[in-house]
């Protein structure tokens, strides 16, 4: 049996996260060292990872061994009370079935760039079933449903995606930006508004998430809102110079419309003309 100060080494590193594997937990721990396994196996499995030098996310398992559900926060110290590692659970059941998710996303991933959406829908609906909260089979299923056009099942989607807390991580940042991207380039001002309200939520001083917030909000035709975002922005960056162009080509539109030259704006460095520099 590994002690469990002794396994804190291992893992492999994401960010600012280091994955140890898989623990059992139980309020009753005997650590025989030497031993294959504590007196005590039959508790519930947990997927570990250490955030920071003292703190350690624990996230239990499903019946597919993935890690699923609602993680949370621990010390060190409770953590070697109650946490032993389960090494060979970790490999010989959670591996595998990791793999098998992340073979059936590649597939997906494949059938969807090759134009195959049923297949896509398929093997990501599939994902899905494995790990319910899987972050890149739902944010991949949105997609399919974009390009389908099968709007009442992307806002399944998306409404799940909302209630994921791992969508709006830190290490996550720039795969919800991008996202939100996405839905806007297709058009879906509102859920690229919903989904970019709740990364600022989380985190409400990137000056991106505000830039990208305002960009939908441009697509919606609610320029005061967007205005707010991006006087935001640049507050937080200064030097951010797609925020003050942007802002600049907005009060330019604000100036023409008051002198009763709209529809020239229009048609000449208006409103309508700058959105060729958002997409």
């Amino acid at each position: 049996m590994v002690r469990p100060d002794i396994f804190l080494s291992g893992g492999r590193v994401r960010g600012d996260c280091e994955i140890m594997g898989v623990y059992s937990h139980s309020t009753k721990y005997e650590y025989k060292i030497g031993q294959r396994g504590s007196r005590y196996r039959h508790g519930t499995y947990w997927f570990v990872r250490r955030r920071g030098e003292d703190m350690y996310e624990v996230r239990p398992l499903n019946a597919n061994h993935i890690p699923s559900g609602v993680s949370r926060l621990i010390d060190r110290d409770e953590f070697l009370t109650y946490y032993t590692p389960e090494l060979t659970y970790y490999q010989e059941n959670t591996l595998p079935c990791l793999e098998a998710l992340r073979k059936k996303v590649r597939m997906g991933r494949r059938y969807f760039n090759l134009g195959q959406m049923d297949r896509a829908e398929r093997e990501f609906c599939s994902a899905v079933l494995m790990q319910e909260d899987s972050v890149d089979a739902n944010m991949a299923l949105s997609e399919v449903y974009a390009e389908q056009q099968e709007f009442t099942k992307l806002r399944t989607v998306l409404d799940k995606l909302l209630n994921i807390d791992e969508v709006f991580r830190e290490e996550q940042r720039h795969r919800f930006n991008e996202f939100g991207i996405n839905l806007r380039k297709q058009g879906r001002f509102d859920d690229a508004i919903r989904f970019y309200a709740k990364a600022l939520e989380v985190n409400e001083d990137d000056e991106n998430l505000h830039f990208n917030m305002a960009r939908a909000l441009h697509g919606k035709g609610r320029d005061e809102a967007c205005r707010e975002h991006l006087a935001r922005c640049m507050e937080l960056n200064p030097e951010m110079a797609e925020a003050r162009s942007f802002l600049r080509s907005l009060d330019a539109v604000r100036a023409e419309e008051s002198n009763g030259e709209r529809a020239a704006g229009r048609g000449d460095g208006g409103k309508e003309n700058y959105v060729f520099s958002l997409k």
